[in-house]
């Protein structure tokens, strides 16, 4: 195991329901490239959820985002 690899995986996969609406983010860290694969070979299997590769944001950090100011 060598921390190289781990600063490579640094993102994850999101998404979103296009018929409930309900989204998330992924908790497993991929390449990039990789993740790129993974949300389109997911988008073509699952059409109903959107899925995207994301550098994931910490939730306390999101949510202040998503807050109104």
């Amino acid at each position: 195991w060598k921390c190289s690899d781990c600063i490579m995986k640094t993102h994850a996969i999101r998404w979103k329901s296009t018929v409930s609406g309900q989204i998330g983010t992924g908790t497993k860290l991929f390449e990039k490239k990789e993740a790129e694969r993974l949300a389109a070979e997911l988008n073509v299997d699952y059409p109903d959820i959107d899925h995207e590769a994301v550098i994931p944001v910490h939730e306390a950090a999101e949510s202040a985002v998503a807050e109104p100011a």
